[in-house]
């Protein structure tokens, strides 16, 4: 048996409720009234499994759909998201199963999207990197940056052109850099994920 030691105000007629002392969940003023929770109240596993499963639960899904349908989302994404609306994590993995066995969240095909999307713009480097603070899984990433890239002659020409669009932007008049502005050049370049190989290349072409 659990009582309701305290009842707050949370935000937008939302209201936390601790149980026993320790914050369980979160309900609208709605779901106070209709569940009998007020201070002193006690509540026993069914009360409690109740609003889980036919509260929370359901809420916490609908939460997830909505922020799926403003864009796409990883897996750790949507999870933070869910979280920071003071969902348990028993609660979450229900949504999260719930989404997944639509295929409404899809980390592969997030990943594929992602690069088919970046990859006139970031180097390979970049754009595991960026997957990687997304939350997507290293196998996911690598499996897919592989067969995006199938031909790696055409994938090694696409980061050039991609190198000698940058040189463009940083030596518009084409003029040949000092060996000073060119190391800045060449380690500006790295740090977005380009091989020095293929700098070095772009760059001794550029300016022959």
């Amino acid at each position: 048996m659990m009582v309701v030691t305290d009842i707050k105000d949370y935000k937008k007629g939302r209201y936390e409720i601790f149980l026993n002392d320790e914050f369980a969940f979160v309900l609208y003023k709605s779901e106070l009234k209709s569940n009998n929770i007020s201070i002193g109240a006690s509540l026993d596993d069914e009360a409690i499994s109740f609003i889980n499963d036919n509260v929370l639960k359901k809420r916490c899904i609908k939460r997830a759909m909505n922020l799926l349908i403003k864009g796409d989302l990883t897996e750790m994404k949507l999870r933070s998201k869910l979280a920071d609306s003071k969902y348990s994590a028993d609660i979450i993995d229900e949504a999260i199963k719930y989404v997944k066995s639509y295929h409404y969240i899809d980390d592969r095909r997030y990943a594929m999207n992602y690069i088919a999307y970046k990859s006139s713009t970031d180097s390979k480097n970049t754009i595991r990197r960026k997957l990687i603070e997304k939350g997507v899984a290293k196998d996911i990433i690598d499996s897919c940056i592989e067969e995006y890239y199938v031909d790696d002659e055409l994938n090694r020409d696409t980061e050039r052109k991609l190198i000698e669009q940058l040189v463009r932007k940083k030596c518009k008049d084409n003029s040949l850099p000092d060996n000073n502005m060119k190391q800045k050049l060449i380690a500006s370049l790295m740090r977005k994920g380009f091989s020095y190989y293929d700098i070095e290349a772009v760059i001794n072409d550029y300016f022959s």
